[in-house]
C-alpha cells in the first residue's frame, strides 16, 4: 500500500515537475545568451559579490560581452561591453524602448496611455511633441514664470 503511494507520488511529482518546466521555457522561446548557473530561488545574486562592476567584468571574461543572470525572479540580459551597448541602445532601439509593465503604471497611468509609460510609437510622438509644443516651450516656460517666483 505505501509503495504504491510512493510510485504514485514520484509519478505525479515528475509529471508535474515536466508540466511546469515546458511552461517555463514556452515563456522564453529564445535562447537565453550564456551565463553562470543561478540558484534555485536567489538566481545569480551571489555571483554579483560586493563589488558588482568587478564581478560583472570577471563573469564577462567567462561567458562573453552579452551575458544572462537571474536576480531573483527576473531574467536579466547583460551587456558588458560597448559595442554590445552600442547594439541595444543604437542599432535596435526601437526593441528596447518601452519600459516593462508593472502594476502601478496600469492602474495609476490610465493603462499605460500617459507620456511617461505610453509604449513607443504614433501616440508616443504625439504626447511628447504636445508636451514640446505646449508645456516646455519658450514661450509657456515665461508664462508660468510667476508660478515658479512664487514657489
Amino acid at each position: 500500500m505505501t509503495l504504491t503511494l510512493i510510485l504514485y507520488t514520484s509519478i505525479l511529482g515528475f509529471l508535474l515537475y515536466s508540466l511546469l518546466n515546458r511552461l517555463l521555457l514556452s515563456r522564453y522561446p529564445k535562447p537565453l545568451p550564456p551565463g553562470p548557473k543561478p540558484w534555485p530561488i536567489i538566481g545569480n545574486l551571489p555571483n554579483i559579490g560586493q563589488k558588482p562592476h568587478q564581478s560583472i567584468a570577471a563573469m564577462a571574461r567567462v561567458y562573453g560581452p552579452l551575458m544572462h543572470l537571474k536576480m531573483g525572479f527576473v531574467h536579466v540580459v547583460v551587456a558588458a561591453s560597448a559595442e554590445v551597448a552600442e547594439q541595444f541602445l543604437k542599432v535596435h532601439d526601437a526593441n528596447f524602448s518601452n519600459r516593462p509593465p508593472n502594476s502601478g503604471a496600469k492602474y495609476l497611468a490610465y493603462n499605460y496611455q500617459d507620456l511617461v509609460f505610453a509604449p513607443y510609437g504614433p501616440r508616443w510622438r504625439m504626447l511628447r511633441k504636445i508636451c514640446a509644443v505646449h508645456l516646455f516651450s519658450t514661450k509657456a516656460l515665461d508664462d508660468f514664470r510667476h508660478v515658479r517666483q512664487v514657489r
